[in-house]
């Protein structure tokens, strides 16, 4: 079963909610993030998105608390990733925080999701390839062994 820590990045870019929004957009800039965590005394209180920055530029606002996004769901560890992908479905929480301990340890985004679901596909992809191979050769070693030719080679 597929946990959360198997698929979390856990290189997390934070931020103050009492921080600039253009702090906020050099900062999605510098890291190549789409989103960070807004911390406040230790723990995640919401999400800013590089959406929100942009709203926050155009409608003039000027701090991360005036335009972040408090539609998240703190998430363990150790949760199955099942969970995650119903939440982004009937939710549609698009970033989970990962806490452990009361210590933010890493992120869950819609793209880790996307990834993770290719791997399994790409993955399902070759167990039904290696099973249609064993299957072939089973098939043509009987269709051999009971054929004429087989039969007075094998006797």
């Amino acid at each position: 079963m597929v946990k959360v820590r198997n698929i979390m990045s856990s290189n997390v870019v934070s931020i103050a909610p009492d921080s600039s929004i253009m702090g906020a957009a050099r900062l999605i800039a510098s890291k190549s993030v789409s989103s960070l965590v807004v911390m406040e005394k230790s723990k995640p209180i919401a999400i800013i998105s590089e959406n929100d920055v942009i709203k926050g530029v155009i409608s003039g606002k000027a701090n991360v608390r005036d335009v972040m996004s408090k539609n998240f769901m703190i998430i363990s560890p150790s949760a199955k990733f099942a969970d995650i992908t119903k939440r982004l479905r009937e939710e549609k929480i698009k970033r989970f925080p990962v806490v452990e301990n009361d210590k933010l340890t890493g992120l869950i985004t819609e793209t880790d999701i996307i990834e993770a679901t290719r791997d399994f596909t790409r993955f399902h992809q070759i167990v039904q390839e290696v099973i249609l191979a064993v299957f072939g050769l089973a098939t043509a070693f009987f269709l051999f062994y009971f054929s004429p030719f087989g039969a007075s080679f094998f006797r």
